[in-house]
């Protein structure tokens, strides 16, 4: 009777064990200034947060992260004025969220609710709310009226036994798609010279023509349409 007692009560500690420790590993951390500052540090334990854990898969060609390596210079601002410096973070596509490795197995999972932007690599990204949620975007321009933005999205390409097509393993294929956020609705949008003018002031259109001739600018030039459409708001 005893060692029946000693077993059950082996089993039941054990599935607590199991369970707590699932439960653990599967916690997306909230964020919040001690949080924020542990993830700069890469010592997120110290603070009693949890972090998520990701186990191997079946190996797929491709990844869901947007950047191919790690190493990524980020400075964080958040919307209670706090500002953090990172040199480890990544965007996961798929989850729509922004990680950083805090151990070998463990990622620390960025709360954008509380987050205003992060910079990476001198680019500007934001989670904007839209018909279809939220989803984080990079800012490609920005001002009071408008702004274009890059999405990105992950499409799993099947393998195949056809040796003609020679795609043994599934694949991630990472998009990058353009956007026009305006009047609190995102559509799809294309750089085009007749797009782009349709964003600016009729009465200025001829001006910022000359310009970006003048300029020798592209309209469908990132660099360049920047460059036009801060002329173009300077009128």
């Amino acid at each position: 009777m005893i060692k029946i007692l000693k077993i059950a009560f082996l089993s039941l500690l054990i599935s607590f064990c199991i369970q707590n420790g699932y439960s653990q590993n599967h916690n997306f951390v909230s964020n919040n200034a001690k949080s924020l500052s542990a993830a700069a540090s890469s010592n997120i334990q110290a603070h009693g947060s949890s972090a998520y854990f990701y186990n191997p898969r079946i190996p797929v060609d491709g990844s869901e992260y947007l950047f191919d390596e790690w190493k990524n210079k980020a400075v964080v601002y958040t919307k209670d004025k706090h500002v953090f410096s990172l040199k480890n973070i990544n965007l996961n596509i798929k989850r729509n969220s922004f990680v950083s490795k805090v151990g070998k197995d463990s990622v620390f999972t960025f709360d954008m609710n509380n987050i205003d932007k992060i910079i990476i690599n001198r680019k500007i990204y934001k989670s904007v709310f839209s018909e279809d949620g939220k989803r984080i975007y990079q800012v490609v321009y920005e001002n009071a009226n408008f702004s274009i933005l890059r999405g990105f999205t992950i499409q799993m390409v099947q393998s195949s036994p056809n040796p003609m097509v020679n795609r043994r393993a599934d694949r991630l294929v990472r998009k990058r798609v353009l956007f026009l956020k305006k009047d609190d609705a995102v559509k799809r949008f294309k750089l085009t010279k007749r797009k782009i003018l349709g964003l600016v002031n009729t009465a200025n259109k001829e001006e910022v023509l000359r310009y970006a001739k003048d300029q020798k600018l592209s309209f469908r030039n990132e660099e360049d349409l920047n460059k036009i459409l801060e002329y173009s708001s300077s009128l």
